[in-house]
């Protein structure tokens, strides 16, 4: 195995093992602070969904009743479905309002949506090859940024990726009940390799429900060359690359939860990189399972070309 697969192949072994043990996390515990907090919660609203995930594996949602103490510890009453259930701490791995339970609304595949990191950080795996990472400034910036590690490649032909997000308002979108909007504005720079270098500025609106959310983007090249060579090293030959300063493109994008289903969603994007250019169109859809810590992507993209690849990643953001 090559310097260049080294970090790569330890990242994915990392995350499935991070998959494959999330029962073993450590046990929820509370300080007499946080418990005033949750109390605070059940008084001002009490018919917030929670989600609690069991050592078990089990998961269970419901309003949180109340959070009682005796000589086995702290314990909360649960208004699950299967009646009013009294949980101790210290038979969860987590317990989060349902709204924080998925925390991969910034994204959606590649793209951004309108959502902030907010006080989350996260660090990515994209098509083992890409390692990815992000982090929130409180609820307003967000910054992400990346590198290929491709085999075959050196170092100065390999990609690189910084985006800079500011979600600038939030508010419910008066569309369906608990539903919010989101705006923001960032831009992003990409190194094609160390000599060609594009910039992009982007606006995205995202709008939620209580299973899915959807954004639109529209995005504008600001910065580089209109033309590019990109070299592959032995991987693959050298191409040239068209794309003029000031070319306007958008991308949709959707995410929602199957309905029976607590930690799997299905994930499409539609990109357009040139409004002048339909064929400029590629198409992903896939499938997210995402426990609390732990989201993984699998899907295709279809091209215009025509061409289709499987797209996979994994993203780990510590509870």
């Amino acid at each position: 195995m090559t310097r260049h697969t080294l970090l790569p192949a330890f990242i994915v072994a990392c995350a499935l093992l991070l998959w494959g043990h999330g029962p073993l996390q450590a046990q929820v515990e509370w300080s007499e602070e946080r418990i005033e907090e949750v109390e605070d919660v059940i008084r001002d609203d009490p018919d917030r969904i929670w989600l609690v995930r069991l050592l078990n594996g089990d998961i269970l949602t419901g309003p949180l009743l109340a959070v009682e103490r005796d000589d086995r510890g702290v314990a909360v009453r649960l208004g699950a479905a299967i009646g009013r259930a009294k949980i101790y701490l210290a038979e969860m791995v987590s317990i989060e309002t349902q709204d924080n339970a998925y925390r991969h609304r910034h994204r959606t595949f590649i793209m951004p949506t309108a959502e902030p990191i907010g006080d989350d950080h996260f660090l990515g795996l994209w098509e083992i090859a890409f390692l990815y990472g992000g982090v929130g400034i409180a609820d307003v910036v967000s910054v992400t940024a990346g590198r290929t590690f491709v085999p075959g490649i050196s170092a100065a032909e390999q990609a690189s990726h910084v985006n800079v997000k500011a979600t600038v308002y939030s508010a419910p979108n008066g569309i369906v009940e608990s539903g919010k909007q989101f705006y923001a504005v960032g831009t992003t720079a990409t190194w094609l390799g160390a000599n060609n270098v594009l910039g992009h500025a982007y606006v995205v609106a995202t709008f939620t429900g209580p299973r899915t959310q959807v954004s639109t983007m529209f995005f504008s090249k600001i910065y580089g060359e209109d033309f590019y060579t990109i070299t592959g090293g032995t991987l693959f030959n050298p191409f040239n690359l068209t794309y003029p300063t000031g070319t306007m493109g958008v991308g949709l994008s959707l995410d929602s939860r199957l309905p029976t289903f607590h930690d799997v969603r299905i994930v499409g994007e539609l990109w357009n990189n040139d409004l002048t250019r339909p064929s400029n169109t590629a198409l992903y859809l896939g499938v997210r399972t995402a426990t609390g810590a732990v989201a993984m992507d699998f899907g295709l993209t279809l091209f215009s070309a025509p061409a289709v690849v499987p797209f996979v990643a994994f993203a780990w953001t510590p509870l």
